[in-house]
């Protein structure tokens, strides 16, 4: 029979659970709103519910339990140190009780570290055995996977590649540091752009696109897109950013293939033909060959992302067997 995991992908808009088996097909699904105000308890009430919700099915009874979720988290230990985007998420122990009250094994992860390993053992990077992943959406995440396994450093910070600096003198990123990745080409950082040249009065079709309201990344792509070329300007020149920072990881990791995912996918060649043409220039030698490479989960990636945590934890605990 094959083996089935559930997963859980929990972000500030929406609580996702599935139930997964070992192809990477998802048996069964739900998704909640995000409650807005929650305490510890609500929230983990709330997580133990939705896994509940779907599984098992058809008698398929899953072996273990993940739960993917944004901000700082200490994998070993089952504890969300900090959710930027969840407020009931703070130093909150959640392993131990979901898996007493599902009676299964539970592991947590950082969405963006497990989306690495779900589009590695599922998506685009199946397959290879080193793989860099850059989630670009509200802000930068991503993942490493080297030698076929999730990295996750010494301190569980491992693949923090938003907040590496490509500017020092750029804007301050929420990190505290000044032009971290995620502070230049984000969608925080793209609605950021799109505010200054209204200020500037250098866009004036932007303007008129926002009217009456903070402008988003989105207003600044419609810009872009109807022929306002300062518009179009300040998302080739994210996308040279985004190039910088990639391309100074791919001389470090070296990896197969470089994969991506999020919502300023949609910014199209604008925003990836710079970015492809800064990694290329600035990666050593052969390394200027990379992949670059689009994810194949969509939105998705975290809960299959979830589901291959947990598929690798269960292996790992059968070898250790």
């Amino acid at each position: 029979m094959t083996r089935t995991v559930l997963a859980a992908d929990f972000g500030g808009t929406h609580l996702r659970a599935a139930m997964v088996d070992e192809s990477g097909r998802v048996l069964a699904r739900e998704e909640r709103p995000t409650p807005a105000e929650a305490t510890a308890a609500i929230v983990t009430d709330g997580i133990i519910s939705l896994l509940r919700s779907v599984g098992p099915v058809e008698g398929a009874g899953p072996e273990a339990v993940c739960i993917a979720t944004a901000g700082l988290v200490d994998a070993d230990a089952g504890r969300v140190i900090l959710a930027p985007n969840i407020p009931g998420f703070r130093n909150l122990p959640l392993t131990g009780p979901v898996a007493e009250a599902l009676g299964m094994p539970a592991f947590i992860e950082n969405d963006a570290s497990a989306a690495a390993l779900g589009e590695f053992r599922f998506g685009a990077g199946r397959g290879m055995r080193h793989l860099l992943h850059a989630t670009l959406g509200t802000g930068i995440g991503g993942g490493l996977v080297i030698d076929r396994r999730l990295y996750r450093g010494a301190k569980g910070l491992a693949g923090e590649i938003g907040h590496i600096v490509v500017d020092p003198s750029g804007p301050r990123c929420n990190c505290g540091s000044r032009g971290c990745l995620e502070a230049v080409v984000s969608g925080v950082a793209f609605a950021h752009r799109a505010r200054r040249l209204i200020a500037k009065g250098r866009a004036p079709l932007l303007a008129t696109i926002a009217a009456g309201r903070e402008p988003a990344g989105h207003d600044l792509l419609a810009a872009a897109q109807q022929g306002e070329t300062a518009a179009e300007a300040e998302i080739r020149n994210g996308g040279h950013m985004l190039g910088l920072g990639l391309g100074s990881l791919v001389n470090v990791l070296n990896p197969d293939a470089v994969t991506l995912s999020g919502g300023l996918l949609g910014m199209g060649e604008m925003l990836l033909g710079p970015m492809r043409e800064a990694i290329s220039s600035l990666a050593y030698g052969p390394a200027s060959g990379t992949r670059v490479l689009l994810s194949e989960l969509g939105d998705d990636a975290g809960l299959l992302g979830a589901a291959a945590v947990a598929f690798e934890r269960l292996e790992d605990a059968g070898r250790m067997g």
